[in-house]
């Protein structure tokens, strides 16, 4: 094989070199030599392409090891070594012949001269450039993993001088329009707040200790599908930087994803948050024998969602004055705003009393920074939802207030539509455009609104399938004022569906640099850096879709629990037997790349 001339002369052989180490000496006429030099990276191409064809799951098992990911940086730095020794001997190479005669070397010009050296620095910078870029990959995805260690906060702060108040009204708001006005395309709609209830205590209604559960083994360990089961508790809590969302985690959303490991059936349950009298386990109910709230004892008498706050994620004054002795404090630093601990702690305790509320063996958590689901889908190109029924939110408030101009309600405070969060300044206008290409489908009808941003819109969501970029899904799982708590569980679940659904593995790698800022909004228990497991839950994953999952609302009407969610010993058998029997009209997943028992594969 014969090169160009050009490619023979010092700087073509360097730019050969450049791009595969060995081309400029073959291009040069030293064929020995150039295939002496592109062994090593004939070799790193071979083992790469080998991985990828038959060992993916382990290339994404060490991608969650720190260790590998620290000898890869080593590896990148021999390699750039070697990348511009390469480039060094093919630029020497060529010029010998011209150092030969020297009446040629006597027509150079120091232009001549000055332009070969500025191109040599650029070849030079090129390469330490490409081998930089992959170790800055390299490090931010382990500043990432770093992120999803439950110990390290990277999604919030919390201000030491801050207090927060534990609340328990019944946020599951009905809304009553006194003035009879209609919602959007002529909808009625409810929008006034219900007066909040406290639960009877019924003393034939009393849990027993020795029927609540106990946790003898940590949430990390090593066995999680040794039941042939795999259970994660998903956590949305409401963090917004810049907006009034930032002086606690409360996790808002709460959904179980129950999954039979051997068929991939699945199902999604929804604890809704405003949940009272949720039994808790042993080592947490000992501390709580007295009746809260009208709950019995042993029982969390305040709204499931807080019980993370009491467990670390804020300071509880007033209402917490009868509780010092909380299980998982065990100095004066723990429960304090500025505790390291607090977030692992908060989201255990929340999980514990999800699994003896559903009487399931969790294997971990999964916290999602809701607004952090804008990014993430964003970087996805944004996902399909089918919406089932018209959504909508606008501002309402009583006669008189500005608000009341868009709704008259009977809301006080006023309802001032619903606040996009401010991420980016030109969410809105984003928004706008996505409603556009959305054939009437999604549109606002308003914008402004009393935030420094000017970020409280009116919309309205129609049914059918659409296309939803990462705040329209958000607004769709996130407002409620003229709905339900309990609906909006369900629209959640839809929206990790649908999320799940476009979240294919080929899809995603060319998404992996914009993606790994995304990890900073997820934070896990489940032992990722154990080799095996991540590639298994990928599996299980890949064989587990949007469509296929079954959905659950363990809600007021679902336990027959009267007007709001009071977990008595009746509705807690009730909520049990309704997970037990999830799975039971699931399908069972397809056969895919993975292993009967999802540990196989990553496959495209």
């Amino acid at each position: 094989m014969k090169f160009p001339s050009r490619l023979r002369t010092p700087i073509g052989a360097a730019v050969l070199s450049a791009i595969f180490p060995g081309l400029g000496q073959l291009a040069v006429g030293r064929r020995a030599r150039g295939a002496i030099v592109a062994i090593p990276a004939l070799t790193v191409v071979g083992a790469f392409l080998l991985i990828i064809l038959f060992y993916r799951h382990d290339l994404l098992d060490a991608a969650f090891n720190q260790s590998w990911l620290v000898s890869l940086l080593l590896v990148d730095l021999v390699a750039l070594i070697y990348h511009l020794w390469a480039i060094a001997d093919s630029y020497l190479l060529a010029r010998q012949p011209a150092e030969d005669r020297p009446k040629r070397r006597r027509h150079g010009t120091p232009a001549r001269k000055w332009s070969a050296t500025l191109a040599v620095a650029i070849i030079v910078s090129a390469t330490v450039l490409v081998h930089g870029a992959f170790a800055s990959v390299d490090v931010d995805w382990q500043n990432g993993l770093t992120c999803l260690d439950p110990t390290t906060n990277c999604f919030a702060t919390f201000a030491p001088d801050k207090t927060l108040t534990l609340d328990t009204s019944n946020t599951d708001v009905s809304v009553v329009d006194p003035s009879g006005s209609s919602g959007p395309s002529g909808s009625g709609g409810s929008a006034s707040p219900s007066a909040s209830t406290v639960p009877t205590w019924d003393p034939s209604q009393t849990f027993d200790i020795n029927q609540l559960p106990s946790f003898t083994t940590t949430t990390n360990s090593q066995n999680w599908a040794a039941d042939g089961q795999f259970n994660v508790l998903l956590m949305g809590v409401d963090y917004e930087p810049g907006s009034s969302r930032t002086q606690g985690l409360r996790p808002d959303t709460m959904i179980v994803l129950h999954v039979d490991i051997a068929s991939g059936r699945a199902s999604m349950i929804s604890v809704p948050r405003n949940t009272m009298c949720v039994p808790l386990p042993q080592a947490i109910a000992v501390h709580y024998a007295k009746s809260v709230n009208g709950c019995p004892p042993y029982t969390w008498g305040y709204q499931l969602n807080w019980l993370a706050g009491e467990a670390g994620w804020a300071i509880v004054t007033s209402n917490r004055a009868n509780i010092k002795n909380f299980p998982f404090y065990q100095s004066p630093t723990e429960g304090q705003a500025n505790d390291p601990l607090a977030i692992p702690r908060a989201a255990t305790a929340t999980m514990q009393a999800v699994a003896a509320l559903t009487g399931l063996t969790m294997d971990g958590y999964v916290l999602i920074n809701i607004a952090g689901l804008v990014t993430l889908i964003d970087d996805l190109g944004g996902i399909d939802i089918n919406v089932p029924t018209r959504v909508y939110d606008m501002p309402c408030g009583p006669a008189g207030t500005w608000e009341s101009k868009y709704r008259v309600c009977g809301l006080n405070p006023a309802h001032d539509g619903y606040q996009v969060p401010p991420s980016t300044p030109d969410a809105i206008d984003k928004m706008k455009a996505t409603a556009a290409k959305s054939g009437g489908k999604q549109s606002i009808t308003w914008s402004g609104g009393t935030t420094s941003g000017g970020t409280d819109i009116a919309f309205v969501i129609q049914p059918g399938v659409q296309h939803m970029d990462g705040n329209w899904a958000l607004a769709y799982a996130r407002t409620r004022i003229y709905t339900t708590d309990y609906d909006r569980g369900l629209r959640q679940q839809l929206v990790l569906k649908s999320l799940r659904s476009s979240f294919d593995p080929c899809t995603v790698l060319p998404r992996i640099p914009s993606l790994i800022s995304d990890m900073s909004m997820f934070s896990t228990d489940l032992p990722l850096k154990d080799n095996g497991n991540v590639s298994q839950w990928v599996g299980i994953a890949q064989r587990v879709f949007g469509g296929n999952v079954q959905s659950f609302n363990l809600d007021p009407t679902t336990l027959k629990a009267g007007g709001a969610t009071y977990i008595t010993t009746t509705t807690w058998a009730r909520a049990k037997d309704i997970v037990q029997h999830s799975l039971d009209k699931a399908p069972a997943a397809t056969a895919s790349s993975g292993s009967g028992g999802g540990g196989g594969g990553l496959g495209c």
